[in-house]
């Protein structure tokens, strides 16, 4: 197998990290995403480096935040600057909220499309360019099964973002394939137990409002990927 440069955001923890991980043990160039490389991230950054190196892997950490065209462009720019090219997009960044549909107001809605919908607008838009002038790469898109029909209760915005995410996704498909781009999207189920378990909280539980009273938004879970 070709060694290739694989970009996987979002990659601070969870499936992120051990896509990147992964990757990096077959024998790829990977640039693991994480955000404030220099604040509270930088513990994690130390992490992989020490583990990097004991596995002899090439895995590379790069300050990316997909909120910001700035970040996106500086990233991407890194990475050709030192690989060369870029062949593999894994758009695993997301961020998740708990609580009954209604209550979460419409700039929550939009915090959530733009971290797991417009996230992966900027990465495209950064680096689909250089990938198109190369003839060949992959985008593989880290989905949600709830696109698939598993639709668990309170979690109504993160499962709107990804459906969005998804149909941008085929479409996506169609338009890259004339440049020899293809697509994958992957939709893992919930996962409880594992690598992600320290980054949920435990459910609250939530008193039922009376009558014709709205319910309070539960607050904000901080699963962000």
């Amino acid at each position: 197998m070709a060694k290739l440069v694989i970009l996987v955001t979002g990659a601070s923890s969870g499936f992120g990290m051990m896509t990147a991980r992964a990757l990096a043990q077959a024998g790829h160039i990977v640039y693991a995403s994480i955000r404030e490389t220099q604040g509270r991230n930088a513990p994690q950054v130390a992490a992989v480096a020490a583990w990097a190196a004991e596995q002899r892997a090439d895995l590379r950490t790069l300050e990316f935040d997909v909120q910001s065209d700035t970040s996106s462009e500086a990233a991407i720019a890194h990475i050709l600057a030192n690989a060369g090219r870029l062949d593999v997009i894994v758009h695993n960044a997301g961020h998740m909220m708990f609580g009954p549909a209604e209550a979460f107001a419409p700039d929550q809605y939009i915090q959530q499309y733009d971290v797991n919908v417009l996230g992966a607008q900027r990465v495209n838009r950064a680096a689909l360019p250089h990938v198109r002038k190369q003839g060949k790469g992959l985008l593989v898109w880290v989905g949600s099964s709830s696109t698939r029909g598993g639709t668990p209760p309170f979690l109504a915005p993160y499962f709107a973002a990804k459906a969005a995410m998804d149909a941008l996704a085929v479409s996506y498909s169609t338009e890259l394939a004339l440049w020899g781009i293809e697509t994958t999207i992957i939709v893992p189920g919930a996962f409880t137990r594992g690598p992600i378990t320290s980054s949920i909280p435990a459910p609250r539980r939530t008193p039922r409002a009376p009558p014709n009273m709205k319910p309070a938004p539960m607050p904000a879970s901080p699963i962000r990927r």
